[in-house]
């Protein structure tokens, strides 16, 4: 190639990269969301022609530098480039030991080699340093594991003279951990235990150091799958003896002191409603006539704060914790029994020390006045949520006026809720039947009526009033930050997903905004309801939406249309309600700010942390259970609906149990064409289309405890 033609093709390679640079630095320049086209084509229009400017605009987008959204703005993507801030992300470990760190707003993750791992495990949170700069394809190394999401593992134990190795019974977990002879607790080889992790770098640098805490010796598979799906996810089985130290030093009885110094609720109808088999009472019911002919509805919450002081060990432990997490089987508390299950249970028939919000209620079911108060109270009745639903259908029985009004209540401000914008979300929610052995001989979805939604509109009423009583002290400059629960608007492109599946099952529902994506919603969930779409519909209407989180900073919650949310109302299983109590009553008290804004955000990314690592854990439980089901019934036939399609091959939901199977395609003798926009495949030769939402029937063909996972053939 002559010299000539080499420098009229660098012209012209620069002539097209002087017009990229351009509108990706006047882009950056103008705007950090969605531009308008014709702000781009207005301000190069006297330098290039428009056939040149649209052309540049394609080839970005081809170069996946810029897209452009449904409304027809053009997106700047943000790619990882060499940082002068560190990069903090969580970390997710493949099969074949790659990793990959998620970081929060970046569009793609970065790649780590096995040998530049640290030993970290998937849901660590790590800082990585950038050893490949491809926009497309980053790489780097970890530098500092900053949180483990793991300190204890299940472990087989091997015994060698003066020590030991204790190798974790997940494949995932890519190390052995070393155990001095002092801390073998007299283990001996082939014995399962339980392993805390006391250092994670031991003198030769590459296996962890820990002590064994337990032996486990005849447990069933399902015993030792639900603590290793708990540990896995960062929640310790057992609490640390210095935490049950204080525990044991609370005393059982309420003094005389602390009674006189709380409004007596203890003559007042006081009960509580709960599923049949819980333990942990959080909240109560009042109801009484005023003088004046009003009603008062208390809202009566367990006062946990009121035993668990700042900075002690058990405060430590419930701040770690942040949340219960419901198994099928088990509870895995966030609390002490003593305490979740005794002391600050509202138990029937036992005087309790309660944090209450009172409402009086007129005659057109307007609330006139509302406060707060430190209460004593004695639950004259404890029901089950089955029982005030059947009172609720006979109209009679035990309190039945009193449940009715209440009910009648709950409907009015269910109504304005709804009428104000909120979202009815509905979805079958799976529980299990359960022998002695736990093993499941039943699946069930869970019924919503009248009575569970009474108890959530009393619970929704408190908590929004606390909001909006401390949002008030917030503003102000020099008082207590609070602690909210917010909730952000929905991914416009998520609900377009929703639209196109919808269209599967016969439904036109178009998303034009963020405001009218609440009635479109609404429409949907109220027409499907009791039909079998509603699991695979549900499902994709929920992870359209944003998750919510705690948070010093009020955005207001989207899902439930309040401007002012936060959580009262489960202190004994929720850590951001004590340091809401507490916020209360220091703003009632008018003390001195408890904590900073830093530490309450601190707080709130903890609290959000194992709030998404507790559902985690209860997915990975009920499909376990799940398999466990089917595993009996390798052979039976069931109909179902697809409701996932991936490049090689689709789930099917069982309409009578819903548990979810997956069809492998290799099943077929053809190829197929996968179409991810209308999540379909289609046979090659036959034209056979499996597609979302399609009905179907599948037998059981293998199932997998180990890997959770159920394999289904097609019925012919």
């Amino acid at each position: 190639m002559s010299k000539n033609k080499k420098k009229a093709l660098k012209k012209k390679s620069s002539g097209n990269s002087g017009i990229d640079g351009a509108i990706l630095k006047y882009m950056d320049a103008k705007t950090k969301g969605g531009m308008n086209p014709d702000r781009i084509f207005a301000h190069f229009m006297k330098k290039y022609s428009v056939e040149k400017i649209e052309s540049a605009i394609m080839r970005l987008e081809r170069r996946d530098l810029i897209t452009i959204s449904d409304k027809g703005k053009i997106l700047r993507k943000r790619f990882i480039e060499k940082p002068a801030d560190k990069l903090i992300g969580k970390i997710d470990l493949a099969q074949s030991g790659v990793a990959y760190v998620i970081i929060d707003g970046f569009d793609k993750d970065i790649k780590i080699s096995r040998k530049h791992t640290m030993n970290a495990m998937s849901g660590d949170m790590v800082e990585v340093e950038l050893t490949s700069f491809d926009k497309k394809k980053p790489e780097g190394r970890v530098k500092e594991i900053v949180r483990r999401a793991q300190n204890e593992f299940i472990c087989k134990f091997q015994k060698t003279e003066g020590f030991g190795f204790a190798v974790p019974n997940k494949d995932k977990v890519p190390f052995d951990i070393f155990i001095p002879e002092s801390w073998t607790k007299e283990a001996k080889t082939g014995d399962v235990v339980v392993v805390h992790i006391v250092n994670w770098n031991d003198t030769a640098g590459k296996n962890p150091v820990g002590k064994i805490v337990e032996k486990l010796s005849g447990l069933s598979p399902n015993e030792l799958e639900m603590r290793s799906i708990l540990m896995e996810q960062g929640f310790n089985i057992v609490f640390p003896s210095e935490v049950m130290q204080e525990v044991e030093k609370i005393s059982d009885r309420i003094s005389k002191s602390e009674i006189a110094e709380r409004l007596d609720f203890r003559k007042v109808l006081t009960f509580t409603i709960d599923p049949w088999d819980a333990k942990d009472f959080d909240d109560a019911i009042s109801i009484q006539e005023l003088s004046n002919g009003n009603m008062e509805v208390g809202v009566h919450i367990a006062d946990v704060a009121h035993y668990i002081r700042p900075n002690s060990a058990l405060d430590k432990e419930a701040q770690l914790r942040a949340t219960s997490v419901y198994l099928p089987d088990r509870v895995c508390p966030m609390l002490p029994e003593k305490l979740s299950n005794q002391l600050c249970s509202l138990r029937p028939n036992e005087d309790k020390c309660a944090f209450s919000v009172l409402f009086e209620v007129n005659d057109a079911f307007k609330i006139v006045e509302y406060s707060f108060a430190k209460t004593i109270i004695n639950s004259d009745r404890r029901f089950a949520y089955e029982e005030v639903q059947a009172i609720l259908d006979a109209k009679e029985g035990e309190l039945f006026e009193e449940l009715d009004y209440l009910n009648r209540l709950a409907y009015s401000l269910r109504a304005k809720r709804f009428k104000n914008g909120a979202v009815n979300f509905e979805s079958d929610e799976v529980r299990f039947k359960l022998d002695e052995n736990a093993v499941p001989i039943e699946v069930y979805t869970k019924d919503r009526k009248d009575a569970n939604l009474l108890i959530e509109d009393f619970m929704l009423l408190a908590n929004t009033t606390v909001a909006k009583y401390l949002s008030k002290l917030d503003k102000a400059k020099g008082n207590q930050a609070s602690v909210y629960r917010v909730h952000d608007k929905p991914d416009m492109s998520k609900l377009q997903v929703l639209s196109n599946v919808a269209k599967r099952f016969g439904y036109s529902i178009n998303f034009s905004d963020e405001d009218q994506a609440r009635d479109a919603l609404n429409n949907l969930m109220e027409i499907i309801q009791g039909k079998p779409e509603i699991g695979v519909l549900g499902r994709l209407a929920v992870r359209s939406m944003a998750k919510a989180a705690y948070s010093t900073s009020n955005i207001g919650h989207y899902g439930l249309a309040y401007e002012f949310y936060t959580h009262f109302t489960s202190p004994i299983r929720r850590y951001p309600d004590v340091l809401v109590h507490r916020l209360l009553l220091q703003t009632l008290m008018k003390n001195k700010p408890l904590y900073s804004k830093d530490e309450l955000e601190e707080l709130c990314k903890q609290s959000s942390l194992m709030e998404r690592q507790a559902q985690k854990a209860e997915r990975e439980a009920i499909k376990y259970k799940q398999v466990e089901y089917l595993s009996t019934r390798i052979g039976q036939q069931f109909s179902g609906i697809i409701s996932g399609v991936i490049a090689r091959g689709f789930f099917v939901e069982l309409d009578e149990n819903k548990c979810e199977g997956f069809v492998s395609l290799q099943n077929f003798n053809e190829d197929f064409l996968y179409d991810e926009d209308n999540m379909r495949v289609t046979g090659l030769s036959s034209r056979q289309v499996f597609q979302i939402g399609q009905e179907i029937k599948v037998l059981v063909k293998k199932t997998s405890l180990k890997d959770k996972q159920i394999d289904f053939e097609i019925v012919e």
